[in-house]
């Protein structure tokens, strides 16, 4: 985090501690880009264009053509008031989003466990996810034409049940993702995020299938089926006990 970051807006965004980094020789921690936050202030730049744009046509258009023809005494004074109120509005507003769009860069952490993925992002709504290796069944990256020109991308994780999702496909829109993906936003090296994910998804899935299942305890037989066998096999003996008495009395077997 940046120590320069203004405490008042901190409080006031009430935005949480860093997150606790688990120790360990597999824990990989990911940060996006540098030019992720160029990105995220050319985009307020152009917010904050339109608006303006807005306001001046509101002035110009609305008040030479519309205001002078309303049947009101003071409606050029009221319709000054209500422009004065959003310029004011705007002047108030501009440098906050502005330290949002600032700060967005270092409050967005990438965490990779030994068994699980973390990532948490935003200031005014934050986000944070937590999927297990076991469960991720695509990774892909999604880069539009702007994160091309910064040379960033996105890293996408979907987990089972993800489906389709509906809303904006902009790669910055996280109001608008699903509870089975999650994105790693901004970050110059995604072939590398990527081949890490799926090296631990295809472990945990050999451990899963190639574990030795111990062997199964032999059954004792039924007491009833084993005396049945005993009775048969002894009833077999005095039959051909019996049959070789026959024969050696009619002299066909020495005795």
């Amino acid at each position: 985090m940046s120590d320069a970051a203004p405490a008042w807006l901190l409080r006031l965004l009430k935005v949480p501690p860093a997150p606790h980094i688990p120790e360990g020789a597999a824990v990989r921690v990911f940060r996006a880009a540098l030019a992720h936050r160029q990105l995220q202030l050319l985009r307020w730049g152009l917010r904050q264009a339109g608006v303006v744009v807005g306001l001046i046509f509101t002035w110009v258009a609305v008040k030479n053509r519309f205001v002078p023809h309303l049947p009101y005494a003071h409606a050029d004074s009221v319709f000054f008031a209500f422009e004065m109120f959003a310029w004011l509005a705007f002047a108030v507003q501009a440098p906050i989003t502005f330290l949002v769009a600032w700060l967005d860069y270092e409050y967005r952490w990438y965490i990779l466990s030994g068994r699980s993925l973390r990532i948490r992002e935003g200031l005014v709504a934050i986000q944070e996810k937590t999927m297990t290796f076991a469960n991720i069944q695509q990774v892909s990256i999604r880069q539009n034409p702007l994160q091309r020109l910064f040379g960033i991308a996105d890293v996408k994780v979907e987990t089972a049940g993800g489906g389709s999702k509906r809303g904006s496909q902009d790669a910055d829109a996280s109001h608008t993702e699903g509870l089975h993906e999650a994105h790693f936003r901004g970050v110059d090296n995604p072939e590398e995020i990527r081949d890490v994910i799926m090296a631990r998804v295809r472990m945990h899935r050999d451990a899963g299938l190639g574990e030795p299942q111990p062997p199964e305890p032999a059954r004792p037989e039924p007491v009833a089926s084993s005396a049945a066998t005993l009775g048969a096999a002894k009833e077999l003996l005095g039959e051909m006990r019996a049959l070789r008495s026959a024969l050696t009395a009619q002299g066909r077997v020495e005795p």
